[in-house]
């Protein structure tokens, strides 16, 4: 007996540099370029304000101004990964509302952040027949030839599709049925 075939679609895709799930990467390279920041914002400022003349002042002024801005940048992307993930789980709820026609199979961001994230798949169900999958696909964006020195930033496409599997609940045997049906020469005789 052949297995049924599993037909997909897309509904939406998006890059790492769209959402990644992970704000704080690259904390400690902003925290570098905060510091450098700092210290030449530092040096500046000595030349008005004596009391930064002192290496431990000066220290503590690079440090606070470093972590300041670092915090403020990862709040800053976490909230627009945020909004990006609200707008995707809308847009998500939409094509599974539709499907299903079961506002209880609809996701709330934390969920789809979680399919995200571990990748897989959620069975859903449609009209209480089961074969619909959400799955989420991550796949590498293709590296193009290079002369020079690669970058080490790889760039990730990850598509979030609807799989559907037919059921086997007799449907490949009445295909069998009606191909033999309508081959037979028999069939076709009496049909006429």
């Amino acid at each position: 007996m052949p297995t049924p075939r599993t037909e997909t679609r897309e509904i939406c895709s998006f890059t790492s540099k769209d959402w990644t799930g992970r704000p704080a990467d690259g904390a400690g390279a902003m925290f570098g370029g905060f510091s450098v920041i700092g210290f030449v914002l530092c040096l500046v400022l000595m030349t008005f304000t004596p009391g930064l003349r002192d290496v431990g002042a000066t220290m503590l002024f690079v440090a606070l101004f470093a972590s300041t801005f670092t915090v403020l940048g990862i709040l800053g992307k976490n909230s627009s990964e945020r909004t990006f993930l609200e707008r995707l789980t809308g847009t998500v709820n939409e094509v599974v509302l539709e499907l299903t026609a079961d506002r209880t199979n609809q996701l709330s961001p934390d969920e789809l952040r979680s399919l995200l994230v571990e990748g897989g798949s959620l069975p859903l169900l449609v009209n209480g027949v089961s074969g619909l999958h959400l799955m989420v696909i991550p796949q590498p964006s293709p590296k193009p030839k290079q002369y020079a020195k690669p970058k080490t930033e790889v760039v990730t496409t990850t598509r979030i599709v609807i799989a559907a599997t037919p059921p086997d609940y007799g449907i490949s045997s009445f295909d069998r049925l009606l191909e033999t049906a309508t081959t037979d020469p028999g069939f076709n005789s009496a049909a006429s």
